[in-house]
C-alpha cells in the first residue's frame, strides 16, 4: 500500500498537469481570440468549455467571471451575506453594456472571501490565480499573498506546552464594528474546554473563547490558544495574558465609535472538569467535589452526592476559603481578582443535562447491571422503531434527526437534548415501566420550563420541586449509587435560571461548535498551533452579522397554486426566520406570509 507521503506526490504532481493543461488551454484560446479582436468569445465561448473538461460544473464558473456570487443552494452565512451585499453594490456595472473590469483591488478582497467561506485549499487558491492572471496580470501569484497569511507566529512557551495570546480588546473591537449596540454596556462570557485533535496522538487545544451578549448569534471568538499532549499545568500561567486584558478592559473599557464602551462579565461557562481547573478546585469526584454547596460526597464505588438540600456555597466564602477541602493547595484562583467564584461560574446545561443525566439514563435503560431497570431488547427495539418514524417529521429546526438507540454511544448533544424535550416523552409512553417513565417525566417537563423565556417565578419555584423529586425518586429506583455529580447538580439548575435567564443563555452549545469549526481548520498534524493562527489570520476580520427581526425568502416562483386576490404577491418555496423556517412540498400547499408584516412590519410576501 502506497504511503500517504506518496499519494500527496501523486496528487500534486496531477494538480500540476491538470493546471499547466488548463492554462496552455487558456493561453492558446486567448492569443487566437485577440487576433481576431474579438474577446466576448474568449469570455462566453472559452471559459465553458474549459470549465467542462476540467470537470467543474457551469455556476462554479460565475464564481469566476462575477466574484463573488453565492447560489440560492449554499449556505447562507454571515459572510455569504456580505457577499451578497457586495454584490448588489456592484450590479449596475454588471448590467451595462459597457461593463468595465473589476478593480484589482476588488478582485483580492472578492477571492479571499470565497477562500474563507468555502475552505478553499491554498493549492486550489494558487492555480486558480494561475487562470486568472492570464487576464489579471498584477494578481499575486501565490494564494499566501491573496490571503496576507501571518507569518511570524509569537508563540509562548510555558508549562507542558505552548500559547498563543490573541488579545481581549481586539477580538471584541472586532466583533463590535458588525453590531448594533443598543446600550454602552457589554456583557461578555467566556469559556474553556479542551479539545482533542487526533485519533492517534494526545495532542490538545484548550481555547479560550468570548461571546457577547449583544450579538444574538452568540458567535465565539478566539481570545488565546494553548497546545499540549494534556491540559495545562498551571491555570495562573495558561490565564496570565488574558487576566491582564481583562482587567484592563473592565477598568477602561473600550472606545467604539468615538464613545466609551463600559464592558461587564457576565459568566464563564464550562463543564465540570473545565469549572475545576479554572477555579484550581476539587475535581466533580472528589468528597467536596460540588462547587454550589458544601455537601460531602459518599463512596459508593464512586462519588455520590445524595442529599438535595445541603448549605450553599458563597462567593465571599469562596474567596475566604472557608471549606478548605474544597480549594487545591490552598491556593485561590487568579480569576477570583477579575470575578465572582460561585455565581459567575454556572452549570452548562448541555454537558450535564443532555451529555450527562439524559445520556445515563438510555444507559441504565439499555445496558445497566440492574435487571430490574434494564428494558428487555424488544422493548428498546419498539423504542427504536419509534424514534425511526419520528424522523421524516422532524422540522429541519433541529440539526439531527432521531436515531435508534443501537447508536446511542455516537448520538451528539443536540440528539439527547432532542429526545430529552420532545420524543423522550413521545416513544416512552406506554412503553417503560410507568413509574421510570414518570421519572422521566418530571425531569422533561422541568426543562421545558427552564429552557422557556419569561417563565414565570412560580413555575421556576415549581421547576426546582419537580428537579428535587426527580433527584429524589432517581435515588429510589435506579439506586443510591446512581446519584453522581450530574444528576446531584440537578438540584441547583433552577437557581441558574432567576440570575442569566433561560438556560440557553449559558449553554456550551455555540462554544461546541466553533471548537468544531477549529478543528477543521487543520490540514496537518505538524505545527497545528501555527497553522490556526495562520488560518485565522487569513479570514477577513469584518463580517457583517443579520439583522436579527430579518426573514429570508428564497426559491422564488409562479408555479402557484395561488386564490384570485393573491395573485399579484411574490410566491417563495422557502423563508427562514431567526427561530424556525417553512418550506413549501409539492408545489401544493399555499402559506400566507402576511402574518409577518403584523410582526416586524416586513412586507408582504407569499408562498
Amino acid at each position: 500500500m502506497a504511503s500517504r507521503w506518496t499519494k500527496r506526490r501523486k496528487i500534486r504532481s496531477s494538480l500540476k498537469a491538470t493546471e499547466s493543461d488548463i492554462l496552455q488551454t487558456f493561453e492558446k484560446t486567448f492569443n487566437s481570440s485577440t487576433m481576431q479582436g474579438n474577446m466576448a468569445t474568449v469570455e462566453h465561448t472559452v471559459c465553458p468549455s474549459v470549465v467542462i473538461e476540467s470537470g467543474v460544473s457551469a455556476s462554479r464558473l460565475s464564481v469566476i467571471h462575477n466574484l463573488p456570487i453565492i447560489g440560492e443552494n449554499e449556505p447562507h452565512s454571515a459572510v455569504s451575506d456580505t457577499y451578497v451585499s457586495m454584490d448588489t453594490a456592484n450590479d449596475s456595472a454588471s448590467d451595462s453594456d459597457d461593463k468595465e473590469a473589476p478593480t484589482l483591488e476588488f478582485l483580492v478582497t472578492s477571492l479571499r472571501f470565497w477562500t474563507s467561506t468555502f475552505s478553499v485549499s491554498l493549492v486550489a487558491l494558487t492555480a486558480l490565480l494561475s487562470i486568472l492572471r492570464v487576464f489579471y496580470p498584477e494578481l499575486p501569484k501565490d494564494a499566501r499573498t491573496v490571503l496576507k497569511t501571518q507569518v511570524e507566529i509569537p508563540t509562548r512557551k510555558i508549562e507542558g506546552g505552548e500559547y498563543y495570546h490573541f488579545g481581549l480588546a481586539q477580538g471584541l473591537v472586532s466583533r463590535l464594528k458588525s453590531l448594533t449596540l443598543p446600550t454602552k454596556t457589554v456583557f461578555m462570557q467566556f469559556n474553556v474546554d479542551g479539545l482533542p485533535l487526533f485519533k492517534s496522538s494526545r495532542l490538545q487545544f484548550w481555547p479560550i473563547l468570548a461571546t457577547v451578549n449583544v450579538d444574538y448569534t452568540r458567535s465565539p471568538f478566539l481570545v488565546g490558544l494553548f497546545c499540549g499532549c494534556s491540559k495545562p499545568k498551571s491555570v495562573s500561567e495558561v490565564l496570565g495574558p488574558f487576566i491582564k486584558d481583562l482587567k484592563e478592559i473592565l477598568e477602561k473599557g473600550i472606545w467604539h465609535n468615538g464613545q466609551q464602551i463600559l464592558v461587564k462579565v457576565s459568566s464563564f461557562v464550562c463543564d465540570a472538569p473545565a469549572r475545576a481547573f479554572l477555579k484550581n478546585i476539587k475535581g466533580h469526584n472528589g468528597y467536596s467535589g460540588c462547587d454550589k454547596c458544601i455537601q460531602v460526597g459518599e463512596w459508593q464505588g464512586k462519588m455520590v452526592f445524595p442529599e438535595v438540600n445541603a448549605k450553599l456555597r458563597t462567593d465571599e466564602d469562596f474567596n475566604s476559603m472557608v471549606d478548605e477541602d474544597h480549594h487545591l493547595h490552598q491556593t485561590l484562583s487568579p480569576l477570583a481578582s477579575v470575578m465572582k467564584m460561585v455565581t459567575m461560574f454556572p452549570s452548562d446545561y448541555m454537558h450535564l443535562c443532555c451529555l450527562g443525566v439524559t445520556r445515563k439514563l438510555l444507559y441504565i435503560w439499555i445496558k445497566g447491571k440492574s435487571l430490574t431497570t434494564r428494558l428487555g431488547s424488544n422493548t428498546v427495539r419498539e423504542i427504536s422503531d419509534k424514534l425511526s418514524k419520528l424522523s421524516p417529521y422532524t422540522p429541519t429546526e433541529f440539526s439531527r434527526k432521531p436515531r435508534a438507540l443501537s447508536e446511542i454511544d455516537r448520538w451528539k448533544a443536540t440528539e439527547l437534548r432532542y429526545f430529552m424535550l420532545y420524543a423522550g416523552p413521545v416513544v416512552l409512553n406506554n412503553t417503560i415501566p410507568i413509574q421510570m417513565y414518570n421519572n422521566f417525566l418530571l425531569f422533561s417537563v422541568a426543562m421545558h420550563l427552564l429552557l422557556t423565556p419569561g417563565t414565570a417565578d412560580s413555575m421556576i419555584d415549581c421547576a426546582n420541586d419537580l428537579l428535587r423529586s426527580f433527584v429524589s425518586h432517581f435515588g429510589q429506583l435506579y439506586g443510591k449509587a446512581e446519584i453522581t455529580y450530574n444528576v446531584h447538580q440537578l438540584t441547583h439548575l433552577a437557581a441558574e435560571y432567576k440570575i442569566f435567564g433561560p438556560l440557553d443563555n449559558i449553554s456550551g452549545f455555540p462554544y461546541e461548535n466553533y471548537l468544531g469549526h477549529l478543528k477543521s481548520l487543520l490540514r496537518k498534524p505538524h505545527l497545528p498551533l501555527q497553522q490556526i493562527v495562520k488560518r485565522l489570520s487569513e479570514i477577513p476580520t469584518y463580517t457583517q452579522v443579520p439583522n436579527q427581526n430579518s426573514h429570508k425568502y428564497m426559491h422564488p416562483h409562479h408555479d402557484g397554486p395561488v386564490v384570485p386576490q393573491l395573485s399579484h404577491g411574490d410566491q417563495y418555496r422557502k423563508v427562514v426566520t431567526e427561530k424556525y423556517t417553512l418550506k413549501v412540498y409539492f408545489h401544493r400547499v399555499f402559506i400566507n406570509f402576511a402574518v409577518f408584516s403584523n410582526i416586524n412590519n416586513c412586507p408582504v410576501r407569499w408562498c
